[in-house]
């Protein structure tokens, strides 16, 4: 397992290493000159200084020189200044990131909590009412654009009904539920709460979808297999056969693909963030892009690569944790 681990760690960071220069190149071709969006604001700046800035901020150097000067700095934990901001974009990434996670995190944690339930209800009833229900909802759930549901919820729950904020944060949950516990301070967990339904909802919608569908599918194969007819031949009340023997095979799959999924869910948070105004790295990248932010774009795309990769190996020694009988090459 160590010789696994340590393989997947060099290999992570090569791929970060390409990740990193390919978007080093590709940002470098979006139309548009940072020092010409600056200056923007103040008509009264000259084509001279404009040039003094761009040598200042490094802009004018060879694409190279730029990415092995990015490169040096980013192995001392430096991953270079806010163009827009003017201070470290590590810095901005970090300010937003608990935001972000606090979304995905929700979203899936929601998304589980109701696909599991949904996937074993609907493979124990097969063909009937409530199996054709989550067919439905699987469509639905797949085919409706998170951004779309996002705006019909805001519509619905804050714009008809008055129910939910339509954009915004409340505090961070953690310290929601510390306040509960330490204060007795039960409006700043229902603030945060309120603001998070929507976004987390929308976000997690199409991931519960997939894993309903996909516990189903595995629900089904597993019940067909022997060892779950021996425990039910042995009399075994209905629930330990589903919960001890079925649920617990049928559930590797999902795990498999946790991993991938909180990866799309920090992707697709890009979107919901800026539908719900929530301020995250996903609203902070788009301003970035918007602004010709470099070393911003860069740290984003360097922060959320080291959590997608760090994600899947949790993911792929949990799915060995659960299935004792894998061996990965090189045991």
């Amino acid at each position: 397992m160590l010789g696994f681990v340590l393989r997947r760690i060099v290999h992570a960071a090569v791929v970060m290493l390409c990740v990193v220069f390919a978007v080093s190149v590709l940002i470098k071709l979006i139309p548009g000159d940072p020092v010409d969006i600056m200056a923007a604001g103040n008509p009264g700046i000259t084509e001279e200084q404009k040039q003094q800035l761009r040598e200042q901020l490094g802009l004018t150097r060879p694409l190279l020189t730029q990415f092995a000067t990015y490169l040096v700095g980013a192995s001392r934990g430096d991953l270079g200044q806010s163009i827009r901001f003017r201070v470290p974009a590590l810095q901005l990434v970090f300010e937003r990131l608990p935001a972000t996670l606090e979304l995905t995190a929700a979203a899936m944690l929601i998304a589980l909590l109701v696909a599991i339930p949904l996937g074993v209800a609907t493979a124990l009833r097969q063909g009937g009412a409530v199996d054709y229900f989550g067919s439905v909802f699987s469509i639905l759930g797949v085919s409706i654009p998170s951004f779309v549901l996002g705006i019909l919820l805001i519509l619905l729950f804050s714009v008809d009904l008055n129910l939910l904020p339509a954009s915004g944060r409340g505090d961070f949950l953690p310290a929601a539920v510390g306040k509960l516990i330490h204060a007795g301070n039960t409006q700043a967990l229902s603030n945060s709460l309120r603001h998070l339904v929507l976004p987390a909802v929308a976000l997690a919608v199409s991931v519960m979808a997939w894993n309903a569908r996909l516990t189903r599918s595995a629900m089904l194969e597993v019940l067909r297999q022997d060892y779950v007819q021996f425990a039910r031949a042995k009399g075994l009340p209905q629930r330990v056969v589903v919960m001890r023997h079925a649920l617990r095979n049928a559930i590797i799959p999902t795990v498999t693909i946790v991993g991938l999924q909180l990866g799309y869910l920090l992707s697709g948070s890009f979107v919901i963030e800026n539908v719900f105004a929530w301020p995250g790295v996903g609203r902070l990248a788009i301003q970035a892009i918007f602004w010709r932010d470099y070393p911003v774009i860069q740290a984003v795309v360097l922060v959320t690569g080291v959590l997608f990769l760090a994600i899947n190996l949790a993911m792929d020694v949990l799915y060995r944790r659960l299935a004792p009988r894998i061996r990965y090459a090189g045991r």
